[in-house]
C-alpha cells in the first residue's frame, strides 16, 4: 500500500471512529476494507432494515424475492435524488414505498400493503438506526469512500482527502461518479446529501438532480452559532454530523422544491445560519431561551440574498406542525409579494403534513382562521388589518383567544405603520410574532415610528418584535460566498467638469460677493472635502442636474457599455428612477436611442398601476405603447384593464421572464427593467449582474436595492455592479452610512470591491510573478515535470482568478500597457496552462478561464483541431480520388499546427503533425470522405492500436481493458477501473514480455504500470 492510500487510509478510520461516538455503528459485513462491498450489499442490508421497519405490516413474514423485486423495481425507476427526496417525505414527511403485491401466504391478511423507508419526525430513537458503510463499489465501477445509511438508506455520501488535496477534487469525483450513472436508476439515487472532507476543511451541498447542476457556488461550510466557519474534521462531526443533527439535515432541514419551473425544481439543504435561525425559533416559541421559560417573539436579521423566504417557510412549517399553533399567519406587505410568497410556500409544501391557504378575499382570511384545521396561511398585512378592524368594529372576539403564530417578512418595509401596530394590539392575548428581515430598522434609521396602546414609541425592529434571535449580515454572507460582494460605480455624466473647478466656481462667487479677504476665502474652501464641495454647489446650483441634457447622457453611457456589462446579455440589469414621469421619459430615450444606433435590446418599464381613479395614473395611449413594445418581443400583448392580461399580469410576466436571464439565452428574455420602487425588495433574480441607479437610496433602501445584484451564480458572476449617475460624493457617503449599519462599516471590508485601477493594478503585478516563473510562454515544455511546472499552474491560477474579477468591471477595456501584457501572449498563456495541466472529462471548476470578448487578434479563439481540418479540406486538391497539397499552404497548416499547440492543445498538435505527415502527405487519404470523419476515425485507431498492442505485451483480455480504459479518469490516477478483473484474466503463457520472470512479479508490475500507462494514452487522444 503506497503513502498516499495509506494516509487516506488512516484519515477514513479517524472519521469512523469519530462517527462511532455519535450513535453511528461500523458493522463489519458493510466494511470494504475487509472484503468487497458492493451496491447489492446495501440493497441486502436495505432488504433487512425493511422488514424490521415494517414488521407489523409484514404481519412476521419478511419480504419475499418476488415482494422484494417489485420494491427493486420502484427504486431503479427513481430517475435522481430529487425524485428519491419526494418518496422519502411522499406520505406527511414520512418515506413510503406503495402498491407492493404479497406473495401467496396463509399467515398474511393484506394482499396489498406501503412500507415505511423513513421518517423525518423519528430522530435519534423510534426505529431509525444509523449505521455506515465503507469502501463501497458502485454499479458503474466507482468506489465510495464512506455512506452513511438512515434505516438502511445511503442518504448521505462522504469522500474523504488528505488534508493536502483540494477539496474541488473530491467535488469532482462526486460529478464523475454522477455523470457515469452512480445516482440514476439505481438504490444509491436515494443519496441526498454529499459531503467533501479532509482534516481540516469540510464542505456539504444537496445530491444534485443532474450533473449539469454540480456548481462549486452552492457548496457550503458548516459553522457554529455565531456563524464562524468549523473546519476541523473532530468538531464538524460533533456538530453536524452526530445523532440527531445528521438525521435533521436530510430530514427536518431539507426542502423540496416542486416549483412551477420546471428548471427551478430541486431539494435544498439548508446552510448552518438557516438551521440556527429554526432553532432560535423554536427556542423562543417554546421559551426554552429563558429562565421563566415564557414564550416570546423576536426577529431574525438575516442579510438580503441568504434565502430568508426558505427559512420563514421552514419556519412557519415548524410552528404549524410541531409548535401548537392554532394557526401559523405569514405576513407579506404587497399583494405582488402575496402571490409569489403563496406560490413559492405551496411549491416547498408539497410533501409537508401542513396545508398552504390563499386569502384573496378578507372573508375568504376570515374564514381561515376560524378554522380548527391547522396549517399556515399567507396574505398581507393590509388584508389582516382591514379584518381587524371589521371584527373591532362589530364587537367580534372570535379569533382573540387564537393561539396564532405570526410570521413577518421583510420586517423593514412593516415595522413602523399604523396597520402592525393595531394586528399586534389585538391579537396579543396568546400570539407571537417573529420578523425576518434583512435590513432591520435601528435608532439609526431615525424612523418616525407610531405609538401603541402602551404609550410606547415603536420606531425599531426590536421594539415591535422583541429580541433579535439570530444574525447573519451581509458581509458575514460574502465571507462565506453565500452572496456576492459590490463593485460601485459613481459616474460623472457630464454635469461638471471635476471638483477643483467647482472649488474654483464657488471661490470666485465668494470673493465677489463677501467682504473677507482672498487668502481667507481660499483657505476656507481648500480645507474642505469633495463632499462638502458638491453639497455647496448643490446648494448654490451650481451643481445640478437637467433632465433634458442628464437623461441623453446616462442612456448613452448605458448602451455604449451594455454589451461587454451583461457579457452578452446572458445577465440582465435594473434601471431605478425617481417618479413614475421619469420611468416613462427614460423609457422613451433608450427607445429612440436604440433606433438611432439600429440596436436591438429589450427595454421594459413598470411602476406601481393604480386604480382607475388615480390621478397618478399613467395616460391610456403610453400604456398601449407600451404594451405594444412589449409584445413585439415576447408574443404576448396586454391590455389595460383587462381581468386576464392586464396590468397585474404584465408585471408578473416580467418578474417571471426576467429570472431567466437577458436576451442572449433567450430573444423572449428582458435586458433592462425600468423601475421606481418596484423589484428593488423581495426579488430575487440570480441572472440580474447591475443595478443603475439615478436616485438617492439610504440606509436600508440602499442595501435592499444593491442586493439585487449579489445572487451568486458562478464564476462568471464575481460581484454585483451598482453604477450610480447622480451627485457621486453624496452617494458614495450613503453607501458607507449604509455599510456600517448592517456590514462590518466603510469600504474596509469584503462588501465594496476594489475601485477598477487597484483591481488591474493587482493583476499586472500578478502577471509580472507569472513572468518571473515562465517568461516565453511557448516555452513550457522546459518546466515540465519540473518543481516549476507547480509553482506555475498555482500562479496562473492566482493571474487567472484576478483578471475573471477585472473582466467584469464596467471600465474594463483590454490595455496592453495598464495590464502588462499583450491580449495575444495573456492568451498564450492560458494555452501553457492547459499544455501543463492533465485534461480531465469533467470540469471540478477551479476557475473557469475567461474568454475574452471582443478580441483584436483575428481567429485566435477559434483555432482547434476542427479549424485545422476545415483548413487543411480548404487547401487540398483531389487528384485521382487521393487528396494533395502544395508547399504553401502546408507551410500554413504547420504554422496552425504550432499555434494549436501554444493555446494549450499540445497533445492535439502532436497528433494532426502525425496525421499530416503519415497520411496526407503520403497520399492515403480519400478524396470521397469527408475529412473530419477520416481523422477522427484515424484518431480512434490509434487509441485502439495503443490498447491492443498494451494488451499483447501483458497478456491481457483486451475486452476487459477497453471496458477499463473507457471508465478511467485521470481526475482519480491510481484508480484502474475493473482492476480485479483485468488481474485474475492476465494470460502470461501469451504476454510477449515475459521479462519479469514469473506470473506474480508479472502481475506485480502490471499493477503499477497501468495506471501510468492509462494516463498517458488518456491525455494523448
Amino acid at each position: 500500500m503506497n503513502n498516499e492510500s495509506y494516509s487516506e487510509k488512516v484519515f477514513q478510520d479517524n472519521v469512523v471512529n469519530e462517527l462511532e461516538k455519535y450513535k453511528w455503528v461500523s458493522p463489519e459485513f458493510l466494511n470494504g476494507n475487509i472484503k468487497k462491498i458492493t451496491v447489492d450489499d446495501l440493497i441486502n442490508n436495505w432488504r433487512n432494515e425493511l422488514n424490521r421497519l415494517n414488521a407489523d405490516q409484514l404481519e412476521g413474514v419478511p419480504l419475499t424475492d418476488f415482494e422484494f423485486e417489485q420494491v427493486m423495481s420502484k427504486v431503479k425507476s427513481i430517475s435522481n435524488s430529487f425524485e428519491a427526496a419526494k418518496i422519502l417525505a411522499m406520505e406527511g414527511s414520512v418515506g413510503k414505498i406503495d402498491g407492493i403485491y404479497r406473495s401467496d401466504n396463509p399467515k398474511i391478511t393484506r394482499k396489498q400493503i406501503t412500507l415505511t423507508i423513513f421518517n423525518k419526525a423519528e430522530v435519534s430513537g423510534g426505529s431509525s438506526r444509523y449505521q455506515i458503510a465503507r469502501e463501497v463499489w458502485g454499479v458503474s465501477g466507482n468506489r465510495f469512500d464512506l455512506i452513511l445509511l438512515i434505516n438502511g438508506l445511503p442518504l448521505i455520501n462522504l469522500e474523504l482527502k488528505r488534508a493536502d488535496v483540494p477539496l474541488e477534487n473530491a467535488f469532482g469525483q462526486f460529478k464523475r461518479y454522477y455523470k457515469d450513472g452512480e445516482y440514476s436508476n439505481n438504490f444509491m439515487a436515494f443519496s441526498q446529501m454529499m459531503i467533501i472532507m479532509s482534516e481540516i476543511e469540510t464542505r456539504y451541498f444537496a445530491t444534485p438532480k443532474s450533473t449539469e447542476d454540480f456548481n462549486m457556488s452552492f457548496v457550503f461550510n458548516w459553522a457554529d452559532r455565531n456563524n464562524n466557519p468549523v473546519h476541523e474534521y473532530t468538531e464538524v462531526i460533533k456538530q453536524f454530523l452526530m445523532i440527531p443533527m445528521a438525521h435533521q439535515m436530510v430530514g427536518d432541514y431539507l426542502v423540496i422544491d416542486e416549483s412551477k419551473d420546471e428548471e427551478k425544481r430541486k431539494h435544498m439543504i439548508l446552510r448552518p445560519y438557516q438551521v440556527y435561525a429554526l432553532q432560535s425559533i423554536a427556542a423562543a416559541a417554546f421559551g426554552y431561551d429563558n429562565e421563566d421559560k415564557i414564550p416570546h417573539g423576536g426577529f431574525i436579521w438575516h442579510t438580503t440574498g441568504s434565502g430568508k423566504t426558505i427559512t420563514s417557510f421552514k419556519s412557519a412549517l415548524f410552528l404549524s406542525a410541531r409548535g401548537g399553533f392554532d394557526k401559523v399567519v405569514f405576513l407579506v406587505d404587497r399583494k405582488d409579494l402575496d402571490q409569489k410568497t403563496s406560490e413559492e410556500f405551496k411549491a416547498y409544501s408539497s410533501y409537508e403534513a401542513v396545508d398552504v391557504d390563499d386569502t384573496k378575499y378578507t372573508s375568504i382570511l376570515d374564514t381561515k382562521l376560524a378554522s380548527p384545521n391547522r396549517g399556515i396561511i399567507v396574505t398581507t398585512t393590509f388584508k389582516l388589518n382591514s379584518l381587524v378592524k371589521e371584527l373591532e368594529q362589530n364587537n367580534n372576539y372570535k379569533l382573540k383567544d387564537k393561539k396564532i403564530a405570526f410570521i413577518i417578512d421583510e420586517a423593514h418595509r412593516t415595522t413602523m405603520g399604523d396597520m402592525m401596530v393595531s394586528i399586534k394590539g389585538f391579537f396579543n392575548k396568546n400570539a407571537l410574532f417573529f420578523g425576518f428581515t434583512g435590513t432591520p430598522l435601528f435608532e439609526e434609521n431615525e424612523v418616525t415610528g407610531k405609538i401603541n396602546d402602551k404609550s410606547e414609541l415603536i420606531n425599531t425592529t426590536e421594539k415591535l418584535f422583541g429580541p433579535l434571535l439570530h444574525q447573519y449580515t451581509i458581509d458575514e454572507a460574502i465571507q462565506d460566498e453565500n452572496v456576492l460582494g459590490f463593485h460601485i460605480d459613481y459616474i460623472n455624466t457630464g454635469e461638471f467638469e471635476s471638483y477643483d473647478k467647482l472649488r474654483d466656481d464657488l471661490i470666485e462667487i465668494e470673493k465677489n460677493n463677501s467682504s473677507d479677504s482672498d487668502l481667507n476665502i481660499d483657505r476656507k474652501y481648500y480645507a474642505l472635502s469633495n463632499l462638502e464641495i458638491e453639497k455647496i454647489a448643490v446648494k448654490n446650483k451650481l451643481l445640478y442636474y437637467n433632465d433634458d441634457l442628464h437623461i441623453p447622457r446616462v442612456v448613452e453611457i448605458i448602451l455604449d457599455n451594455y454589451e461587454m456589462q451583461s457579457q452578452n446579455r446572458f445577465f440582465n440589469s435594473i434601471f431605478t428612477v425617481e417618479y413614475k414621469e421619469r420611468v416613462i421619459k427614460y423609457y422613451n430615450e433608450f427607445k429612440k436611442q436604440l433606433s438611432e444606433r439600429e440596436q436591438d435590446l429589450n427595454v421594459v418599464m413598470t411602476f406601481s398601476f393604480g386604480n382607475e381613479n388615480d390621478p397618478d395614473n399613467v395616460a391610456p395611449e403610453i400604456m398601449s405603447s407600451m404594451f405594444k413594445d412589449y409584445a413585439k418581443f415576447t408574443g404576448i400583448e396586454f391590455v389595460s384593464g383587462d381581468s386576464r392580461r392586464g396590468e397585474k399580469d404584465y408585471f408578473e410576466d416580467i418578474v417571471d421572464r426576467s429570472t431567466r436571464g437577458g436576451s442572449g439565452r433567450n430573444p423572449k428574455n428582458i435586458d433592462i427593467m425600468i423601475v421606481a420602487e418596484q423589484l428593488l425588495t423581495g426579488y430575487d433574480n440570480k441572472y440580474l449582474n447591475t443595478l443603475y441607479v439615478d436616485r438617492q437610496l439610504k440606509l436600508q433602501s440602499l442595501i435592499q436595492a444593491y442586493s439585487r445584484t449579489n445572487r451568486i451564480f458562478g464564476k462568471t458572476k464575481e460581484f454585483g455592479t451598482i453604477i450610480n449617475f447622480k451627485y457621486p460624493e453624496t452617494t458614495k457617503k450613503q453607501v458607507e452610512e449604509a455599510l456600517k449599519l448592517y456590514g462590518s462599516g466603510g469600504t474596509n471590508n469584503k462588501v465594496i470591491m476594489d475601485e477598477y485601477n487597484v483591481a488591474v493594478n493587482k493583476f499586472s503585478n500578478l502577471v509580472i510573478e507569472l513572468k518571473q516563473i515562465l517568461n516565453n510562454p511557448t516555452d513550457w515544455p522546459t518546466i515540465k515535470d519540473t518543481p516549476l511546472q507547480i509553482e506555475f499552474i498555482k500562479k496562473f491560477k492566482e493571474v487567472n482568478n484576478q483578471f475573471n474579477v477585472v473582466s467584469q468591471y464596467y471600465a474594463y477595456k483590454w490595455d496592453d500597457k495598464e495590464f502588462g501584457i499583450t491580449e495575444h501572449e495573456w492568451m498564450k498563456y492560458i494555452g501553457a496552462y492547459k499544455n501543463l495541466t492533465p485534461k480531465i472529462e469533467i470540469d471540478i471548476e477551479p476557475t473557469p478561464i475567461q474568454v475574452l470578448g471582443k478580441t483584436k487578434i483575428a481567429g485566435v479563439h477559434i483555432v482547434d483541431s476542427k479549424f485545422i481540418i476545415d483548413l487543411i479540406d480548404k487547401k487540398v486538391d483531389i487528384i485521382n480520388g487521393i487528396r494533395y497539397i502544395d508547399d504553401e499552404s502546408l507551410k500554413l497548416v504547420y504554422e496552425k499546427i504550432q499555434e494549436l499547440s501554444d493555446l494549450g492543445n499540445h497533445s492535439e498538435s502532436l497528433l494532426l503533425k502525425e496525421f499530416v505527415q503519415n497520411e496526407l502527405l503520403q497520399g492515403n487519404i480519400d478524396g470521397n470522405e469527408t475529412l473530419d470523419e477520416i481523422f477522427s476515425f484515424w484518431k480512434k485507431n490509434k487509441e485502439q492500436d495503443e490498447i491492443f498492442k498494451f494488451s499483447e505485451n501483458w497478456g491481457i483480455d483486451a475486452q476487459i481493458l477497453i471496458r477499463s480504459f473507457e471508465r478511467y479518469s485521470v481526475l482519480e490516477p491510481g484508480v484502474v477501473p475493473y482492476i480485479e478483473d483485468i488481474i485474475k484474466n492476465v494470460d502470461y503463457s501469451n504476454a510477449k514480455d515475459k521479462g519479469h520472470g514469473n506470473h506474480l512479479k508479472h502481475v506485480l508490475e502490471l499493477t503499477k504500470e497501468l495506471p501510468k500507462w492509462m494516463k498517458e494514452i488518456k491525455s494523448r487522444y
